[in-house]
């Protein structure tokens, strides 16, 4: 049942249709009924004046024939109205006796039980006044009436049937036709992308809706046109951006170089992203960052660019800063080239980073970060090493601000993780918490990983596991290295 209402809820025609048959049988029942009452009274009307002028006509010879003794004469006279089937019986009364003078049928009305409509008319007579009193069957009137009803109601639904047909036929054409070749077009265009004119005119008002849909339809084109045109042209720009911020990257050679065993998962949560890494190499000392920029997409590449170039610069200007004063350099360089280190500055963005510097000489890996944290796994277990809470670049962020730095002692074999906070505050699991550093530590702590890149795949593939049924909330980053002391 449900089903078949959903159906007609969609069928404009047959909810016509059914709205036609609905109404056209109320007003005609309503129509019927007052023709049904309207005929059966005019119907008892000129019955009874049938009934009456034939009284009058033979009231007077009917009398006179009483008078002289000729009673079978008499009977026949009135035998005149057998020739009407709603005729029960008749008869003619001295009105001062109500002595019954002649009747047809002999018997008489009084011994007729059948009841009926009495049409009583005076008459004078030789012998005084006198009455014919006419008695009228009803039920053979009103199933005469029924069956004329009935033949005008067959007629009805005859003629309303075709009067249907021919609506039916006519909205097909004239409404439904249009309606369906518009609806056609609608579909092919949202389905296929493929916008067709309906080619249908007339003054009407379904020709100046179908009019009124073609002039929209192509400005739809027109502005869709101008939309992908705009669309294939910022893709295009996104696309060249992300090309010149993977160019930013480090080589796959720099990395080798630089460590022992190297692995990095860097993904943008749309084309660009607001994380980026950085690797110089000088002698013994290798210095590796990650930041984490205010933002992702397009306004984060921007703060990637700028990162990398203020790194490049405080190192081409010292090769050996240290990482806690290459953060506080950092912060001030972004802030003065924001202009956010003045009451003018408009803007308010920074980024979070870590700095790691590894002196494979000295065995030594020095780490400072701001709001940034690394995982040290080492023979005597996993140790997580956390940053600063202080951001760098941000109009808050203090003038000169001192990080704490940590140094780590390198063992024969030691394995680093560090990541962004798109890995750590990443949404998931049933109760929609952030994924953190004890799912990664887990993953740590399962197995002795034979090299970076099988660990960062294991906490990548617990990462996705997690957040299957969450949006990607920001930019992902881990970077995991593995360092020797160098014993040459």
């Amino acid at each position: 049942m449900r089903k078949l209402w959903t159906f007609l809820k969609r069928r404009i025609f047959l909810k016509h249709i059914l709205a036609t048959l609905l109404l056209g049988g109320v007003l005609n029942a309503i129509v019927l009924l007052f023709y049904y009452e309207f005929k059966k009274k005019a119907q008892t009307d000129q019955v009874a004046a049938e009934v009456a002028t034939i009284a009058n006509r033979i009231a007077r010879p009917l009398a006179e024939l009483v008078e002289v003794g000729n009673f079978a004469q008499a009977t026949s006279l009135l035998a005149v109205y057998s020739g009407f089937p709603y005729i029960i019986c008749a008869e003619q009364r001295l009105e001062r006796s109500s002595e019954s003078l002649v009747s047809w049928p002999a018997i008489g009305c009084d011994k007729i039980k059948k009841s009926g409509l009495d049409v009583v008319v005076s008459v004078p007579t030789a012998a005084g006044p006198a009455t014919m009193l006419v008695r009228i069957d009803q039920e053979i009137l009103n199933d005469e009436l029924r069956t004329e009803v009935g033949v005008v109601v067959l007629l009805g639904i005859l003629g309303g049937f075709a009067l249907i047909l021919a609506g039916a036929a006519a909205f097909l054409w004239l409404i439904n036709r249009p309606l369906g070749q518009m609806l056609k077009a609608i579909e092919r265009f949202e389905q296929y992308d493929d916008p067709k004119i309906v080619p249908y005119e007339s003054e009407d008002e379904i020709g100046k809706v179908v009019q009124s849909y073609n002039s929209m339809l192509d400005r739809e084109v027109e502005r869709v046109n101008e939309i992908r045109e705009a669309h294939h042209q910022i893709v295009a720009s996104v696309n060249y951006a992300t090309r010149i911020q993977q160019g930013l990257l480090p080589t796959t050679s720099q990395c080798e170089d630089a460590f022992a065993d190297f692995a990095v998962i860097w993904e943008p949560r749309d084309l660009v992203g607001g994380d980026i890494y950085w690797i110089k190499t000088d002698g013994p000392i290798t210095t590796l960052a990650l930041i984490d920029c205010t933002g992702h997409g397009v306004p984060g590449g921007f703060m990637t660019m700028l990162a990398i170039a203020t790194l490049e610069r405080l190192y081409f200007e010292n090769e050996t800063l240290s990482p806690s004063l290459a953060l506080s350099k950092l912060s001030d360089l972004t802030r003065a080239l924001l202009n956010q280190d003045t009451a003018n500055g408009t803007s308010n963005d920074g980024m979070d980073a870590a700095i790691c510097q590894i002196d494979s000489a000295k065995g030594v890996a020095t780490f400072a970060g701001a709001r940034m944290s690394l995982l040290v796994k080492s023979k005597i277990g996993i140790d997580r090493i956390r940053g600063d809470k202080l951001s760098i670049g941000y109009v808050d962020t203090p003038i000169g601000p001192k990080f704490l730095e940590h140094e780590v002692q390198i063992d024969q074999i030691t394995d680093f993780f560090v990541s962004t906070d798109g890995l750590i505050d990443q949404l998931g699991g049933e109760k929609r918490l952030g994924f953190g550093f004890q799912r990664i530590v887990s993953v740590f702590e399962q197995e002795e990983w034979s090299c970076s890149e099988d660990l960062l795949s294991a906490i990548h593939s617990a990462f996705q596991d997690y957040s299957t049924n969450e949006e990607r909330l920001d930019d992902l980053t881990m970077i995991a290295f593995r360092t020797a002391r160098n014993t040459d």
